[in-house]
């Protein structure tokens, strides 16, 4: 089967504990703190901008339903390591529901210090946050490489590259320009690729690469 028949092509915005409970039939324990986590986002939001004020009373659809389709396209179990993870997604809400072990990188310490609280509130043993520029770590050895919002295709493939193993795999929800992002990448990277339909935004696709590697 396609993984890009696993997404539902509707989009329907479900934006309640109940709503993503039903959707993705998680332990109520993990329901509980996602609802922790909400709280939290809520709180450090009025004090720094961590997501589009637009979506702060979107989050379960806009952040957490967003965030947790990537499971119908990866594998539970494996390594990830989430580039510019800012207010936590993909990755800590991944994270929440036990999809993997995860590295979530970012260089704005403010941004750090909110993720730390998150899982220290929530007391997640399967994060660690590295508060740095990526280009600047040691190799994280990933099975996957996740990034939302933080750089157009091919510098997320310029960045990712050496902290993926070999065979790993590149999933990056991409906006409306993911044609043009996409095609840009081309002159750079070769790589195996299938556009998702995103479950929360008829424009947005899901890009999934592998086999990526640089060609000039």
């Amino acid at each position: 089967m396609s993984v890009s028949s696993l997404l539902r092509l509707d989009v329907r915005e479900s934006n309640s504990p109940e709503a993503f409970l039903a959707e993705y039939d998680v332990p109520r324990g993990t329901i509980d703190r996602l609802i922790t986590y909400e709280r939290l986002l809520r709180d450090w939001q009025q004090r720094m901008n961590l997501i589009g004020p637009a979506t702060v009373d979107r989050i379960w659809f806009r952040h957490f339903v967003d965030s947790a389709q990537l499971t119908a396209l990866i594998e539970p179990g494996l390594a990830w390591v989430d580039i510019g993870a800012g207010g936590g997604f993909p990755g800590l809400v991944l994270a929440t529901m036990d999809w993997g072990t995860f590295t979530l990188v970012d260089s704005v310490a403010k941004k750090c210090r909110f993720l730390e609280a998150v899982v220290a509130e929530l007391r997640l043993s399967n994060v660690q946050i590295k508060c740095a520029r990526i280009e600047e770590l040691p190799c994280v050895g990933a099975d996957v490489a996740t990034a939302r919002a933080a750089a157009p295709l091919a510098r997320l493939f310029e960045w990712s590259l050496p902290h993926v193993q070999a065979g790993g795999q590149f999933v990056f929800p991409k906006g409306r320009n993911h044609a043009l992002e996409v095609e840009e990448a081309e002159k750079h990277f070769a790589f195996d690729r299938e556009l998702v339909q995103s479950r929360t935004d008829r424009d947005a696709r899901i890009i999934v690469a592998r086999n990526v590697r640089r060609v000039r």
